[in-house]
């Protein structure tokens, strides 16, 4: 895989800065642009409305996860790039799990993930693939066929384009390709993906995913 370009990069964010500052060099070094902050809310839509996709790493155990997903979602609707979520440093995997459900949040790493598997994680989250670990993922997976068994076809009421917009993401497109491949902006694109999720009920790309195979 080749190093990820200057339209992409990786925010640290936590409260274990010094910490946080070597995992950014670490990351700098295998040729994911990175940089630690101490608060999300030095993140601000500009920063990242040039960038085709940003990837925030919560720590855990020194910031409020609610607080995160919350500031970024705002900054999510301004901006036209994929804006992702990853939380390291989870102290279990009843934890993780909890986590793999919340908007945004593309996976995550338990507190003694080795740093090779980190970056294979990174580097995955980066290309819109989840990251969780299986005995997590079969869980969430459960608790999603359940979910998808709640909300038939014949409830929802999805357009034309939006049922396009549903397969092509459903073979895990990013959201510029998705716009690619329907010759649409990707401001665009983002659009149709946020009124589909808030008509299906789903909080993130896994659920709408299940969904769309279970009923498109």
């Amino acid at each position: 895989m080749t190093d990820l370009d200057t339209q992409q990069q990786v925010y640290v964010v936590g409260g274990q800065h010094l910490q946080n500052s070597l995992l950014a060099e670490f990351l700098n070094k295998q040729g994911l642009p990175a940089t630690a902050l101490r608060r999300v809310e030095e993140i601000s839509a500009d920063q990242v409305r040039s960038l085709e996709q940003t990837l925030v790493l919560g720590d855990f155990n020194t910031i409020d996860i609610n607080t995160l997903i919350s500031h970024l979602m705002e900054i999510d609707q301004e901006v036209v790039g994929d804006l992702l979520i990853g939380i390291f440093n989870v102290d279990d995997e009843d934890s993780l799990s909890r986590l793999a459900g919340l908007p945004m949040v593309n996976g995550g790493f338990l507190h003694d993930c080795p740093q090779d598997h980190l970056l294979k994680g990174v580097r995955a989250m980066m290309e819109n693939e989840l990251w969780l670990p299986r005995k997590v993922l079969q869980q969430y997976l459960m608790k999603s066929r359940g979910f998808n068994k709640t909300f038939a076809r014949s409830e929802v009421t999805l357009t034309d384009r939006e049922v396009e917009v549903l397969k092509v993401l459903a073979t895990g497109a990013k959201n510029s390709d998705i716009a690619r491949s329907l010759s649409l902006s990707p401001h665009t694109i983002k659009t149709h993906i946020y009124n589909i999720f808030k008509k299906i009920n789903a909080s993130n790309r896994l659920q709408a995913v299940n969904w769309a195979q279970e009923n498109l």
